[in-house]
């Protein structure tokens, strides 16, 4: 059996970086959720982040629309690890990064579903309303076109339900409206650390 020191067991003291932010005041930033870099944040209204959501702003700025999810555990931004990646991020509106995912895309279009531990990678440009499947991942600089569905080992669709109508897309706004609505109830907003 061998024996860890105490000391090697615990987190560095060292705090990350805190990043400026532009947190719209309807946003909700969940008291766990950790924001680290040196680039500007930008969260816009009815956005949510969820306990232990990372938005990672170290080699670039991160621009999160209106009416988005970012769920437990995902990550949006790339890390000081990627520092040949220095991009912005930016995500549209309604859109939903699920739990455990990570997204280091350049973009990330209106009404695209990034679903559970999907990785988007770095350099890479989502249209609107795409959707990466559970477990899926996007390689670093692809380019998915408008409704494209991401899913089984990489293969890809378009959406054509989504694509041919506008009335599900908005049915898919107003969901989106009603389920930030809701957290907006049950999630402790502790934006008030990020912004000054």
């Amino acid at each position: 059996m061998t024996s860890t020191s105490r000391d090697s067991r615990r987190p560095s003291s060292i705090p990350a970086a805190k990043p400026p932010c532009q947190i719209h005041p309807s946003a909700v930033i969940a008291e766990k959720a950790v924001l680290v870099g040196t680039h500007q944040v930008t969260i816009g209204p009815n956005t949510i982040l969820h306990p232990y959501a990372k938005i990672r702003a170290e080699n670039g700025p991160v621009m999160i629309g209106a009416n988005s999810a970012i769920y437990e555990n995902a990550i949006v931004g790339t890390s000081i690890d990627n520092s040949n990646l220095e991009q912005a991020v930016i995500i549209g509106d309604y859109v939903n990064i699920e739990s455990g995912a990570v997204v280091e895309a350049k973009s990330v279009g209106d009404g695209s579903v990034i679903d559970v531990n999907a990785v988007v990678g770095g350099g890479t440009v989502l249209g609107r309303w795409c959707r990466v499947g559970p477990l899926e991942r996007v390689k670093d600089g692809e380019v998915l076109e408008d409704f494209t569905v991401v899913f089984g080992d990489g293969r890809k669709r378009i959406d054509s339900t989504a694509r041919d109508g506008a009335e599900v897309r908005r049915a898919r706004e107003i969901g989106q409206e009603k389920a930030v609505e809701l957290v907006k109830k049950l999630v402790v907003d502790g934006k008030a650390k990020w912004v000054e």
